[in-house]
């Protein structure tokens, strides 16, 4: 399935409520949560499935609540940067996991939120987010094209690494980065100028 690198917006008052409750973080993150029915098999393997301690279960999409844990997000609360995450943290920072704030803030920095170890979340404050929102501004397209390298993303293991130096695709690469980093520049500087907080998940 991959890696995937989403940012949303919080105001600080909802920061505060999911550093609380961790089923609201995980509402929050995921919407709510499926419902596990148990099957039964008809016939001869239902039968012997009732003598056994062994239990066959299928999810289903939780159906539409008056009132959810979490509301899902609004038009323009939420970046999806895909896959693109690894790659704008090197053109950020020049490094694989590396880096100092606020460059770093996809994979450093911030506030953790949640223990789960297959997934990486941090809230960043108001004024973390002004701090990144000034730093992107004063990024340049030219200069971010500068520091595309595929050798070294390649070599460091930049996920996804198997696309940097496909001969066939020279520009595709490099474009899609590009395309997120002026998505990301936007979306920053709007929550900025809110006043709100981001919360980074990477999972």
């Amino acid at each position: 399935m991959g890696m995937y690198g989403t940012l949303r917006r919080v105001t600080v008052a909802d920061a505060e409520r999911l550093r609380t409750d961790p089923r609201l973080l995980e509402a929050f993150l995921f919407g709510e949560p499926p419902i596990v029915i148990d099957e039964r098999p008809p016939g001869l393997l239902g039968f012997l499935l009732r003598l056994t301690p062994i239990k066959v279960q299928r999810t289903e999409a939780a159906p539409p609540s008056d009132n959810p844990l979490w509301p899902p997000p609004t038009p323009g609360d939420e970046l999806e940067l895909d896959k693109a995450w690894h790659g704008l943290h090197f053109l950020l920072t020049g490094t694989a996991d590396g880096g100092t704030a606020p460059a770093s803030f996809l994979l450093n920095g911030g506030e953790t939120l949640g223990d789960d170890d297959e997934m990486d979340v941090r809230l960043l404050g108001p004024e973390q987010v002004r701090a990144l929102a000034d730093h992107l501004a004063a990024l340049g397209i030219d200069e971010l094209t500068r520091r595309f390298d595929p050798e070294r993303m390649t070599k460091l293991g930049i996920y996804p690494d198997v696309i940097w130096r496909r001969p066939e695709e020279t520009d595709a690469p490099r474009g899609f980065l590009l395309d997120a980093f002026s998505g990301l520049r936007e979306y920053v500087a709007r929550v900025a100028n809110d006043g709100d907080a981001i919360v980074v998940c990477v999972a």
